[in-house]
């Protein structure tokens, strides 16, 4: 392949390895973050410190480098990748549809036109009062409450709520974490909760892996374990994965990777969300060739260089299991261990947020976890065991407060 430039929008610590796995192409890759110290700012060929969310200045900065394929690692830079591939004639997911992808509310209403299973939901207008139907709308039972902006993630704002009277709480909870202060109420699917990744292109999507969740304790909905492959077979997968095929090609996306959360329930799948990009953290950088033996980070900026046929699907499926960190709060005087988890059997990769002198906090969102380990294993029992070892390694210790 040429040395045609891409550009790739995101350097944090945790998207090093895709940055990495696109350079491995032989492509040139210009890659932007608004942080001038971000930690994968030499990962690439090139980099500039622009905001990801600045359209505008992408845009100059993609003229002005001749590339040819914009690339989104968070929510974050889906508008913007959107937006400047629209501009320029490139291959991508197309503004409306970006639209779709970053605003819950647009999704859930493409997605209840399109008759695609989810839960049933409720809007809260940005300032106004909880609508006097809302119980009537959705039932008697638990409900989740969620922010209706859909970029971020990390269950930022999402409480679980079993009272009618701790709802108004909640809906404040939820609307302290955006600008936007739109919120959504559903009702709670119950069952197993999954993420699956997606690519696609041409109105044809396949389901590459599927990953089991484990979550801390309610009424907070953090992942603590994303474990590789799905315990789902049979008929409960082949649901599972039309339902994600159906959310992604409903919100209109074009060429596209995805990220789709569902939980199955009794009653069959229940979309949650979906992000128009992989998954975040290592998830195309490790996880997925770790589960399927493919590089399809590299099919997806294949398919935005080139149109072509989608990649084949993997033929077997090994064990990886992303285990996030969620010691007791507290204030640390030492974190010892990490570099004999770097070199444990199937570590993949392993990092900590914090330092001696930090303070734990409760986890009530994703930035509160306090690190995180990847293992592989010939199957999934044999990397949770590598990660359950692993995690021992790790020697948290408190001060006397």
């Amino acid at each position: 392949m040429s040395r045609d430039a891409v550009l790739v929008l995101g350097a944090s610590r945790y998207y090093a390895g895709s940055i990495r796995q696109i350079a491995e192409m032989g492509l040139r890759v210009v890659v932007t973050d608004g942080n001038p110290n971000a930690y994968a700012a030499d990962a690439g060929h090139a980099f500039h410190a622009v905001d990801i969310t600045d359209a505008q200045a992408t845009l100059r900065l993609a003229e002005q480098e001749g590339v040819r394929a914009v690339v989104a690692l968070n929510d974050y830079g889906v508008p913007t990748a959107a937006a400047v591939a629209e501009a320029l004639g490139l291959r991508g997911i197309g503004p409306e549809a970006a639209r779709r992808a970053t605003d819950k509310l647009l999704m859930r209403r493409a997605w209840e036109k399109a008759g695609a299973p989810q839960p049933r939901f409720v809007l809260v207008p940005g300032d106004g009062p909880i609508p006097d139907d809302l119980a009537e709308r959705l039932g008697s039972g638990p409900l989740i409450v969620k922010p209706a902006e859909s970029r971020g993630g990390a269950s930022r704002g999402v409480l679980a709520v079993d009272r009618p009277e701790d709802l108004p709480a909640a809906v404040e909870y939820a609307r302290g974490f955006y600008a936007d202060r739109r919120v959504l109420v559903e009702r709670r699917a119950e069952g197993t909760e999954h993420s699956m990744e997606l690519i696609g292109s041409n109105g044809e999507a396949r389901v590459l892996c599927i990953g089991d969740k484990r979550k801390t304790p309610l009424p907070h909905r953090v992942d603590t374990d994303v474990i590789y492959p799905t315990a789902l077979t049979g008929e409960l997968r082949r649901a599972a994965e039309q339902a994600a095929i159906q959310g992604a090609l409903s919100l209109g996306l074009r060429t596209f990777a995805a990220h789709v959360e569902l939980c199955m329930t009794e009653d069959g799948p229940r979309l949650f969300e979906l992000g128009a990009r992989f998954g975040g953290g290592h998830t195309a950088s490790h996880i997925l060739p770790q589960v399927t033996g493919r590089k399809y980070l590299q099919d997806h900026v294949r398919l935005l260089l080139e149109d072509g046929p989608l990649p084949p699907l993997p033929r077997e499926e090994r064990g990886c299991v992303y285990r996030f960190l969620t010691p007791p709060p507290g204030r640390l005087a030492a974190v010892r261990g990490l570099e004999r988890v770097l070199d444990a059997p199937g570590v993949l990769d392993a990092g900590l947020f914090l330092k001696a002198g930090d303070a734990v906090p409760l986890v009530r969102t994703g930035p509160d976890r306090a690190g995180f380990i990847v293992t592989a294993g010939k199957d999934r029992n044999e990397a949770l065991e590598r990660a359950d070892r692993a995690q021992e390694l790790l020697d948290f210790q408190y001060t006397e407060e």
